[in-house]
């Protein structure tokens, strides 16, 4: 008897164990099948399909051993997506979102061979918020650069270095790896030694490994005679990456020497990327010599490329000198990139003179595209005397493009003035487009007193596309009033195209009432 119980609880057993793994097997497949389409619409470059897709793996296969790449793949979609928007604060808020992903990548799964390439994206996409003035997210950068070897400032070296290079490789040659090894032991010999060696691989020796090692020893000395030697590298060198590591040793050095060997590399080099790490060198330097050449190519310097790349580095020192001349700058020019890069450079700076030439640029640019930028950044700062200048501009244009970017500054922005705002333009505004825009930001908020605004407004209006809107932000309410509300303008409404679009929305409501209200319609 004791052995058929046994016989018993074995086969139960096995069946119970049987349908886990047939229900586990079933999962993974479903895992496979949804990351298979993900991967399609990636290759395709459809970023939302593909987005869509990586986040029902995250949602609902967390347990598969899709979950970690999934992470990966949707931070990555996510940033495509926001650069191929045309809205940028929308780009703004896809960019954080594919950084948050990123993130929990690397929280949840640190050891994974994904976390490295995360890394590297984030570290992307943040350089690209931080550019854009969104401070907060350098934060990212300074970790990275803070967790590499070498102390403060040889972090910071290579951290630069890192950026352009992609960090420094293991080679494959064993006879150079004893090299490299050897060129560390140097650092404790005598240096009188040691320079000639040291000297000796960086002019003669075909491998750019062991000469970027040799002239990272090298250029933390003092000694004069490294001067002519980085120079000459910077210049000279095969290696785009030798050169652009000499010339970050000659920025460190900070005298009038370097400094004017910076300016002679600079006016020599026809490399776009060596006249970038230049450009750092300058930033880096307060010497009166190195921030003149800034100014001097921020003004005149024909590529666009690297004119706004001095710009951007100009706005980094935030003082008054050089917000004076990038305001110069800005009344003199005429490309439109040149202009956004300078409003942006304005928005990081804290000070009254850069918060009054947004403003009026905001008001007064010929350009359109230079006044939305303007009213972008007015809108980021949230206070009162920027409600109160956004506010005025609203009540003097006409363009109903910047109507709309003006509206969507108020709904941002959560104080009582701004709500009023949105409230009177719609109810009162005679651009019809504007009124449409107010009230899907009114819809948004999705509560009561909000339904009852919508209501009010709609009672008023004559206006088909208007009310039309109306109807949609009263639809994505969900609430029970909502519902009873569509049902009552319904019986009123005369107009067929608005009473065939409320019909619409309430047979997406899946609400009793409504269902209710359209069998008795379809009664009739």
């Amino acid at each position: 008897m004791k052995t058929m119980k046994m016989i018993t609880a074995i086969l139960a057993f096995g069946l119970i164990f049987g349908s886990i793994a047939s229900a586990q097997s079933q999962e993974a497949d479903k895992a496979k099948q949804v990351y298979e389409q993900a991967k399609k619409a990636l290759a395709l470059k459809d970023w939302k399909t593909a987005i869509e897709a990586f986040k029902k793996i995250e949602a609902e296969y967390g347990k598969s051993g899709y979950y970690g790449e999934s992470l990966y793949w949707l931070g990555y979609s996510t940033d495509k997506y926001a650069a191929s928007l045309e809205d940028m604060e929308l780009q703004i808020e896809k960019h954080k979102e594919a950084i948050d992903r990123l993130s929990l990548l690397l929280e949840t799964l640190p050891e994974s061979s994904w976390a490295k390439d995360a890394k590297i994206l984030q570290l992307q996409i943040a350089e690209t918020l931080a550019k854009r003035g969104l401070s907060e997210y350098s934060k990212y950068i300074n970790g990275a650069i803070g967790g590499i070897e070498g102390g403060v400032e040889g972090g910071v070296t290579w951290g630069v270095l890192g950026s352009v290079g992609g960090g420094q490789k293991k080679p494959a040659d064993p006879d150079l790896e004893i090299k490299l090894v050897a060129l560390d032991a140097l650092m404790g010999m005598d240096k009188e030694k040691a320079f000639p060696i040291l000297e000796k691989i960086l002019k003669e020796d075909k491998r750019p490994e062991l000469r970027e090692r040799a002239l990272m020893v090298l250029g933390q000395s003092g000694d004069a005679r490294v001067l002519p030697i980085l120079t000459e590298l910077a210049v000279s060198d095969p290696s785009p990456r030798v050169q652009q590591m000499a010339v970050m040793w000659l920025s460190q050095r900070h005298d009038d020497a370097s400094v004017d060997a910076l300016l002679k590399i600079y006016e020599k080099a026809s490399d776009a990327k060596l006249k970038e790490r230049l450009f750092y060198g300058f930033a880096q330097s307060n010497h009166p010599k190195a921030q003149a050449k800034l100014l001097e190519i921020a003004k005149n310097e024909k590529d666009p490329k690297l004119r706004n790349n001095a710009i951007f580095w100009l706005g980094q020192k935030k003082d008054d000198s050089s917000l004076a001349t990038l305001i110069q700058i800005y009344d003199t020019a005429d490309d439109i990139k040149v202009k956004e890069n300078l409003i942006t450079s304005f928005a990081q700076s804290d000070s009254e003179k850069a918060r009054a030439k947004i403003a009026e640029i905001a008001k007064n640019d010929k350009d359109l595209k230079a006044r939305e930028r303007a009213i972008f950044w007015l809108g980021q700062k949230r206070d009162d005397n920027s409600l109160a200048t956004l506010i005025q501009i609203y009540d003097t244009v006409e363009e109903t493009k910047l109507k709309e970017n003006l509206i969507m500054s108020f709904a941002q922005n959560n104080s009582d003035k701004a709500r009023a705002k949105i409230m009177e333009i719609a109810k009162n505004d005679k651009d019809l487009k504007a009124r449409e825009r107010a009230i899907f930001w009114i819809g948004q908020r999705g509560s009561d007193d909000v339904l009852d605004i919508l209501l009010d407004v709609y009672a008023k209006t004559d206006d088909v596309k208007v009310k039309k809107q109306i109807v949609m932000s009263v639809s994505q309410n969900h609430s029970p009033k909502a519902v009873r509300a569509l049902i009552e303008i319904a019986r009123k409404e005369q107009n067929l195209e608005v009473k065939k679009q409320i019909i619409f929305w309430l047979g997406q409501s899946k609400s009793e009432e409504a269902m209710k209200f359209l069998k008795e319609i379809i009664d009739k």
